[in-house]
């Protein structure tokens, strides 16, 4: 069994623990081909967390230290040449978690893991196309994932895997996305950016993670490149229409046009919300055809929105 693994498999540390990480983490764990003997999964924990945590945190904590998961005192807001150091002991490293660190941290990350020598790394690229998108997609917010991208392509000593997922299934239902509002008198309302037209694709977390799983434990997994999966991909017209059949709720349809979310944005260029759904708006790099999938290659069914929706929001 063992000897099928490749070699970056010894030492994995995991970086965040939200809705992301806690799912690789389980997923790892659950991998047939995990072997505790001969693979150790760490979780980077900021110092402050670990001493003092919440009674959450420390609930999680006490959870994964129980399955075998170490707990490494870390922070990635600390200098490039100290997480090298902090990097050095481990083969692989998945980061699942960044959308709130200042910026060039991604790229301070990525200088830091290749000079540790890691020889496998999962960047916070998980999500959408930013190839497509370019360095002037939603008035260049995403040029540092593309910086990121160029120093994993420059070089070949660390392999790497950047897994595009579209967006999480569970950000189209929160609240400040402003996409799927529920009414009162059995109702339910959905927001399309741009047209009812514009397609989407959508990954809930726990099938990122199986995928992250297997692309790390599988000898045959594609590396050195982005990987393309999807739960569904659909318009918003057909998300509407899963919604409401979902909810078994009339919907109450609105649009929200590319140019009224520019001119929202304008008035309040440091909110990187109303930047994202410019992004979403102008329809680039969002969406892929579900059966050209990575996981539909493999014969993986991921769960779609209709289904999500029946175990997570009804």
């Amino acid at each position: 069994m063992t000897s099928q693994l490749p070699p970056w498999t010894k030492s994995i540390l995991v970086i965040g623990s939200g809705e992301l990480g806690s799912a690789i983490l389980q997923a790892l764990l659950s991998h047939s081909l995990y072997n505790a003997a001969v693979s150790s999964i760490s979780l980077l924990v900021r110092p402050s967390t670990l001493s003092n945590p919440s009674p959450e945190k420390a609930k999680q904590q006490a959870e994964f230290r129980e399955l075998g998961v170490k707990l490494v005192p870390g922070d990635i807001e600390v200098s490039q040449d100290d997480l090298t150091a902090l990097f050095q002991p481990y083969t692989s490293v998945l980061h699942a978690g960044g959308m709130s660190l200042p910026a060039g941290s991604l790229v301070k990350l990525t200088r830091a893991i290749l000079a540790a020598g890691v020889q496998y790394y999962v960047p916070w690229q998980h999500g959408v196309d930013y190839d497509v998108i370019g360095r002037q997609g939603g008035q260049g917010m995403f040029s540092e994932q593309i910086d990121v991208r160029d120093l994993l392509r420059a070089q070949s000593s660390t392999a790497w895997v950047v897994l595009s997922c579209g967006v999480f299934t569970s950000f189209l239902f929160e609240d400040f996305w402003g996409v799927v509002k529920k009414l009162p008198g059995d109702k339910v309302q959905v927001t399309a950016l741009n047209s009812w037209e514009d397609v989407i694709t959508t990954t809930r977390a726990e099938d990122i993670a199986r995928c992250t799983a297997e692309l790390i434990f599988s000898a045959a997994a594609p590396v050195n490149k982005p990987v393309y999966i999807a739960g569904d991909t659909l318009t918003y017209g057909q998300f509407a229409d899963a919604v409401g059949r979902a909810l078994n709720r009339e919907v109450v349809r609105q649009v929200w046009p590319l140019e009224y979310l520019r001119a929202e944005s304008r008035k309040d260029p440091a909110d990187k919300l109303k930047r994202y759904r410019v992004v979403f708006a102008e329809g680039r790099g969002l969406s892929w055809p579900k059966e050209k999938t990575w996981n539909a290659q493999r014969g993986w069914e991921l769960m779609g929105v209709e289904e999500w929706i029946r175990q997570n929001f009804a």
